[in-house]
């Protein structure tokens, strides 16, 4: 998240939406058509966390002491168990001020008891009053040099504490709605996309997050440099021809879902084929971060266990961190065998890969 600096205001951040229009312009590789890929619809998720609270009105300070608690899939003795993992206790403190009708935060440190020069902003609730609900700005500033500093970033989460007597209550929305509205929509057109055109070509690297970027300057430079012809396409398919051989390129699934572990951390599934004569490639891939209903023993070999941590009383603990599973070598495995430079060596690939 990068910050731009201002005259204490907020800088408003209006979405982007990724979209372009090549339909007028573009004879080779234009979407046209109006089939639908797949999108995220998820409700946004809430992270609260509840702590107690001291409120030093005299010297204006906050403290807040928080029990930390996390669920997670945790590996014992071979076997995986959802469970509730004590992390401890964390104490914060923060000195407070009002800046007009804005609240700001500059933390302390812990150890050394020094307060950190940029403050954290803070707007909604009574000037002049700590008592109340603030919306965090993600915006921070600088006393000294009387600035803001604002994210120019679009920021997909909405942040608000409320403070009351004895206890603060933070909560925090993820708001994926916001997040998936500037993704391209059209996978034809996608980096991923393009990463295939490269390995039919001899580069085998492939980029799986790569289908929910818009590449459509790549993919329609690299239409013209290898003389691919167009048979038809939609938003999600597309059937050409390459240097004398005929594909089809078809994406099944292609979801972002928002983790729910109530953070900005995102799911991504893809499924597609390529096909040309009777071979067709399959790419399955999928990353989903841990949730109760994937932490089972029967899916041990598809787990991401190289994570350590360390509970409140002291234990090392081994957690499963997502589940990922990904055919991606034998997808581009298969990619090579049906490529031109394959078919003139006389190699190929019979059969189909799952």
């Amino acid at each position: 998240m990068r910050y731009n600096s201002v005259l204490f205001q907020r800088k408003k951040n209006p979405l982007t939406l990724l979209t372009l229009s090549l339909c007028a312009t573009t004879v080779l590789f234009c979407a046209c058509s109006d089939d639908s890929s797949s999108s995220a619809n998820d409700e946004p998720a809430i992270s609260t966390e509840t702590s107690s609270l001291e409120v030093d009105e005299g010297h204006n300070v906050l403290t807040w002491t928080t029990e930390k608690s996390k669920e997670l899939c945790v590996h014992e003795k071979g076997s995986f168990t959802w469970k509730t993992v004590d992390q401890g206790t964390s104490k914060e403190s923060a000195r407070y001020e009002f800046r007009g009708d804005t609240l700001v935060l500059y933390p302390i440190a812990f150890k050394t008891g020094e307060q950190e020069r940029f403050g954290r902003m803070y707007l909604g609730g009574t000037a002049g009053k700590i008592y109340g609900t603030w919306r965090a700005l993600f915006c921070d500033f600088d006393p000294v040099e009387k600035n803001t500093f604002c994210a120019t970033g679009d920021v997909f989460t909405t942040k608000t504490i409320t403070l009351s007597k004895g206890e603060m209550i933070t909560e925090t929305q993820y708001d994926f709605e916001r997040y998936s509205a500037q993704k391209s929509g059209n996978l034809v057109l996608s980096e991923l996309t393009a990463d295939i055109l490269r390995a039919l070509k001899g580069t085998f690297e492939l980029y799986i997050p790569g289908a929910f970027v818009d590449d459509s300057a790549r993919v329609l430079s690299l239409i013209q440099e290898y003389k691919i012809t167009t048979v038809s396409q939609t938003k999600t398919s597309i059937n050409f021809k390459m240097d004398g051989k005929e594909y089809a390129l078809k994406y099944n699934e292609a979801e972002e879902t928002l983790a729910k572990d109530g953070s900005e951390k995102v799911n991504r599934t893809v499924k597609l084929e390529l096909s040309s004569g009777k071979t067709t490639c399959n790419l399955d891939f999928e990353r989903t971060f841990m949730e109760k209903s994937l932490c089972k023993s029967e899916n041990k070999d598809y787990l991401d266990i190289n994570k350590e941590i360390i509970d409140g009383q002291g234990n090392t603990l081994e957690y499963a961190v997502a589940y990922l599973a990904n055919n991606q070598e034998e997808f581009e495995k298969c990619v090579k065998s049906v490529s031109p430079a394959s078919s003139s060596n006389g190699q190929g690939y019979d059969g189909e890969l799952n």
